[in-house]
């Protein structure tokens, strides 16, 4: 046997291993809890701290386009009228509610909108996500919300529920109990980002999650607009969402006309990653890895409990300069709640396929 035989042999049997390590340390919902338990956010506030004392630069020197979808012309009207001003972490301090941690927003600072949140600038190196209202019909709120549900003290902080119980004291019962959902849905967010993070956790945005209160200046009036929603704070990442290089080309439907009644159609992607200029080739590899890795935990997480992580072009980016790939959105879903469209009987496929089409792109084969 040539030793190049014996070389290609060992590399291969290691590679394997690695992967067999990476899948034997996910962790099942069950496991996941006791990490919740004593999840610690001292390297968060390190981190973040680090970017408040970097001052954001303006959207003029940006060369990049990281604008999220925007609204339609109904709520841009709304928000002439009611426009944002500020926000507030709120917390539960000396027997009563306390803000601290003063961040100012404005339209004007509104970098765009997902499914569940506005995001807007800060004036240092940091975006403030805002919540949307949502019921707890909402697809978001399946088996992980029953879990926070069943043991809130393991996803909120004593803080936080004290906090709840000294809001909720003088509200009425469907008041007191939209307000407990608002809280659920902050201990949801941190269980989606947990999950995330321990298995991927290299390419997740470091997030800080808390409850906070937005302002909305009322017209003709010095007052403001109280709102209490769950929030979150990241790092700002300059460089491009996958959706920047994946191009929607026409419509394929299946020849049969019959097929075209009962099957969805698919769409024919094509990328460029020229786009990105002159990137060495062990750059590339490193972005390639890190997706398969992305698209192996997504597999996995489907097989095994059958939750969707919701990685579709808009929630990944490739940053500039680094050319990293960095998750900022962790939400999951149930596989029979996911709005994934009639006919796709596996709807993490359809993300995958996106993204090993992205790959191709890049030439390495």
């Amino acid at each position: 046997m040539k030793f190049k035989d014996i070389y290609l042999r060992v590399k291969a049997r290691i590679k394997k291993a690695k992967i067999d390590l990476e899948e034997r340390s996910f962790l099942t919902k069950d496991a996941i809890k006791s990490i919740v338990d004593s999840f610690s956010e001292d390297w968060i506030e390190k981190t973040l701290q680090k970017a408040k004392e970097t001052l954001a630069p303006s959207f003029d020197e940006i060369p990049i386009d990281f604008q999220l979808r925007q609204s339609s012309w109904i709520r841009k009207l709304y928000e002439r009228i009611f426009p944002v001003s500020h926000a507030f972490r709120i917390s539960y301090r000396y027997g009563r509610e306390y803000l601290d941690e003063y961040m100012p927003i404005s339209n004007d600072t509104f970098l765009g909108r997902g499914s569940y949140k506005f995001v807007y600038a800060l004036p240092w190196k940091m975006v403030i996500k805002i919540s949307k209202s949502i019921l707890p019909s909402d697809p978001l709120c399946g088996s992980l919300f029953k879990d926070v549900q069943k043991q809130p003290e393991r996803f909120l902080t004593r803080e936080e529920i004290a906090l709840y119980e000294y809001l909720s004291k003088k509200m009425m019962k469907p008041q007191k109990e939209y307000l407990w959902f608002k809280f659920l849905r902050l201990g949801l967010e941190r269980y989606h980002y947990v999950i995330v993070k321990e298995n991927l956790p290299d390419l997740v945005i470091p997030t800080r999650f808390f409850m906070g209160m937005r302002y909305r200046n009322k017209p003709f009036s010095n007052n403001h607009l109280e709102s209490i929603r769950p929030m979150d704070v990241q790092l700002m990442l300059t460089g491009k969402h996958l959706k920047e290089f994946a191009k929607a080309g026409k419509k394929i439907q299946p020849r049969n006309k019959l097929l075209q009644l009962f099957k969805p159609p698919t769409y024919q992607f094509t990328f460029d990653i020229g786009s990105f200029g002159h990137i060495k080739k062990k750059v590339l590899i490193k972005i390639k890895e890190d997706l398969l890795r992305l698209i192996r935990f997504t597999e996995r997480l489907a097989k095994e409990e059958k939750l969707i992580l919701d990685i579709h072009t808009e929630n990944l980016i490739i940053t500039i300069p680094e050319f990293e790939l960095k998750l900022f959105d962790f939400h999951i879903f149930d596989e029979h709640l996911y709005d994934y469209g009639d006919g796709i009987l596996n709807p993490e496929k359809e993300h995958i396929e996106v993204i090993e089409k992205f790959i191709e792109s890049f030439g390495l084969e």
